[in-house]
């Protein structure tokens, strides 16, 4: 049901000259809804209106012009890129969509289709849905583009553009190419050009007398026919109409004569120029594969933001060269972002004859599939990998609420860290953060990506909020589309709970072709490597599944003389309970006192321990931890302890501490080959050491004398990318990248008088 919306505007048909004023100042002005448009397509099959609202005074504020068509006895009402309103002010948009479906009525229409200048976001689907329309099966103009900026020095545009296509720019002057305004006379050139190229790339062009006639309405007023020529003879030629601040690139032809003389390049940046003399601001190029549109949807999350045509994650030399798919890789050269919009979208006006007309566009649409079949399908077997909306994968996370629903989510994705666990987003609430968990599904709802968002406001007078999604998001690295689909959704959720930054540390290896391709899509959206590392940025791994006398032997002599000698010499191991947790930090914070690192308060990690300990208890859950303390007959509290968490096949060493008592008993060796049989026993495939230096040839680096231990037991080192954040605010960003340094070095000042 359509909203009622009482207002006070007045409805105008006003006339070719009235209608041009108003949208000559509208922002949503379109050629496609200008009075000339209109006087073209009425020479063609189509007869048009003109319908407005605006105050009574006679000020036009919003309006559309309609054309109609009989087809197999129907009446169809089109609104191209219109209607032009406001459409965040409802009684503006309802006075005029109701001044609008007045006119179709009387015109007889059955179904009223309309193509607003709104960009695809969910917002203004509902917004549509909202005034009784409904998404088309047809969708006559271009649904994704790309649109250039070009404001500023023509250098700077020039910049902008790929390398090759400024060269070729260069080269077609150099060749000798020159390109001019084509005049009436040079109609009968353009016209054969035109025909050429729709005979070698398969498409249909319109009847010489079209074109003529748009050169008749829109020439020199608002629109420009320019002619490339060597030595004479026409090699290429385009169409370029101007309506407010932009110019549309609308036809394009070519002979297949001197290709290698870059006509079609020359052409671009003539247009492109004298756009600019004109007044405008962007250069729209006017269509391009609706499927690469749907990848920019997914990597911008669905907020409707232009995305840069150099970020789709798309092979251009795998692409097929027909259609439209063969014109991107030509257009998305000039640099410029990708936009896609609402589409077509339709209001029934007559019940039978919409759902006739419905069913002509469904047959029409079989028989389109089947003729374009070959290659749709080679081209989405090339995107399959980046499409947001290929079957079955959706392009939004969903939220998962239930603890077993998220263990089932894990389970099925590569390599889950305990970081992004149930147990420890319930840790982290527990301690000052709210905790969010989302998931990304495919086909038969199969989990393609999640992660665990955590977020906080750290300083309680200031309404700062800040992201975090520790050891995430968590999804098959090796899927660059993927890849930006799930960074595009922790972007969009940080949004959602308009955080400053957010904050991920992905457990990806720095020293892999994966790794490298993340930081370089990392940086490509915007990411800065933090300056602040919450986890270790690099770890060590032991890998376990070889037999004990295998992981003894890859260990250093020394250290297996040490585990030996412990035993030798009384030391023992047992797992301890709740009851040894306040034994085990008097432990912890005696070894930070030593090591000069920060520890938080005895509450913080009884909470973590407690927790992980219930989850071992539980022999269905894939979490757990142990608690293993070493101990001499002859003292009465423990020398040394571990506290290890797992999750799956992985095992984490993730709490060591130790005390200045009988270290020469080696009570931290045989404590380590206990913590990897323990971890063996509980079917871990890997031990992870958690934590290692910075830079391995840096002898300065903190890490160097852990790593020396760790190392003599056959820990591999592994590189990770670290913790990237992403300033969702960046003034705000900034302050708090200043201030934090300053902030943390306070706490540890304190921590320290504390401890």
């Amino acid at each position: 049901m359509k909203p009622a919306i009482e207002t006070c505007y007045s409805v105008y048909k006003p006339d070719d000259a009235r209608w041009d004023r108003f949208m000559s100042s509208h922002p949503a002005a379109h050629f496609l809804q200008s009075s000339r448009w209109r006087c073209l397509k009425s020479r063609f099959g189509w007869w048009g209106a003109c319908v407005a609202v605006g105050d009574p005074d006679g000020t036009l504020r919003a309006g559309a012009s309609v054309l109609f068509r009989r087809m197999a006895g129907l009446t169809l009402a089109y609104v191209p890129r219109g209607p032009v309103t406001d459409w965040t002010d409802p009684a503006l948009t309802a006075a005029l969509l109701a001044a609008l479906e007045t006119c179709c009525r009387q015109h007889r229409a059955a179904v009223l289709k309309i193509e607003p200048g709104l960009v695809d976001t969910p917002e203004h689907r509902a917004l549509l849905a909202g005034q009784g329309f409904q998404p088309s099966q047809h969708t006559v103009q271009p649904r994704s583009t790309i649109v250039l900026d070009i404001q500023g020095e023509e250098e700077a545009i020039l910049q902008r553009m790929k390398s090759k296509w400024r060269y070729n720019i260069r080269l077609a002057a150099r060749k000798g190419v020159t390109v001019r305004e084509a005049t009436r006379a040079d109609l009968p050139h353009i016209h054969a050009l035109m025909a050429e190229t729709g005979e070698r790339d398969g498409f249909g062009v319109h009847a010489p007398e079209y074109y003529t006639a748009a050169f008749d309405l829109f020439v020199p007023e608002s629109g420009v026919f320019l002619l490339a020529e060597y030595q004479g003879e026409p090699l290429a030629a385009i169409v370029v109409l101007l309506s407010g601040d932009t110019a549309y690139y609308v036809w394009g032809a070519s002979s297949n004569r001197e290709r290698n003389r870059m006509p079609n390049h020359a052409l671009q940046w003539a247009a492109i120029r004298w756009a600019r003399q004109r007044g405008a601001r962007r250069y729209d190029l006017w269509g391009i594969p609706d499927e690469l549109g749907q990848v920019a949807y997914g990597l911008d999350g669905g907020r409707g933001q232009p995305v840069p045509a150099e970020q789709l994650p798309v092979d251009l030399e795998q692409l097929p060269g027909e259609g439209l798919w063969g014109v991107y890789r030509f257009k998305q050269g000039f640099g410029g972002h990708v936009v896609r919009w609402v589409g077509a979208w339709d209001r029934p006006l007559q019940p039978v004859g919409a759902r006739l007309y419905q069913a002509g566009v469904a047959l029409q649409g079989a028989r389109l599939a089947v003729a374009r079949k070959g290659i749709r399908q080679e081209g989405m077997a090339l995107l399959r990998r980046h499409m947001p909306r290929s079957p079955g994968l959706s392009t939004r996370v969903v939220p998962v609420t239930d603890p077993v629903r998220w263990r089932w989510v894990l389970a099925n994705l590569p390599d889950p860290h305990v970081l992004q666990s149930w147990e420890w987003g319930e840790v982290k609430r527990q301690t000052g953060w709210n905790a969010g968990r989302f998931v990304l599904t495919g086909e038969g709802d199969r989990p393609q990506g999640a992660f665990q968002f955590l977020w906080r406001q750290p300083l309680p007078f200031l309404p700062l909020r800040i992201g975090y999604v520790p050891k995430g998001p968590l999804l098959d690295w090796e899927e660059p589309g993927l890849v930006d689909i799930l960074l595009g959704q922790v972007e969009a959720v940080a949004r959602q709970h308009r955080c400053l930054l957010v904050k991920i540390d992905p457990d990806v290896r720095e020293d892999r072709p994966a790794g490298q391709q993340l930081i370089r899509t990392l940086r490509r959206r915007g990411w800065r490597f933090s300056q602040e590392q919450i986890q270790f940025k690099n770890t060590a791994y032991t890998d376990l599944r070889p037999d004990e006398a295998e992981l003894l032997a890859q260990m250093k002599s020394k250290w297996r003389y040490n585990i030996r000698l412990a035993e030798r010499r009384g030391i023992e191991i047992r797992q301890g309970g709740a009851a040894d947790l306040p034994a085990f930090y008097a432990l912890y914070a005696e070894t930070a006192r030593r090591d000069g690192f920060l520890v938080r308060p005895y509450a913080y990690y009884e909470t973590a321990w407690l927790t992980f300990l219930q989850a071992q208890a539980d022999a269905q859950n894939p979490a757990g931890g142990v608690l293993l303390l070493a101990e001499h007959p002859e003292e009465t509290e423990p020398l040394a302890g571990v506290f290890l968490m797992r999750y799956g096949e992985r095992c984490w060493y993730f709490y060591g501490a130790s005390s200045s008592r009988r270290r020469r008993d080696m009570p931290n060796y045989l404590l380590q080959w206990e913590a990897m049989r323990w971890a063996r026993q509980e079917g871990c495939t890997w031990y992870d050491w958690w934590g290692a230096p910075t830079c391995l040839d840096d002898p300065d680096d903190a890490m160097q004398g852990v790593w020396y231990f760790k190392q003599g037991f056959g820990a591999e080192f592994q590189p990770h990318v670290g913790a990237w954040d992403y300033a969702v605010q960046p003034w705000l960003y900034r302050l708090y990248v200043q201030g934090m340094p300053w902030l943390l070095a306070l706490m540890r000042w304190r921590g320290r008088q504390t401890t």
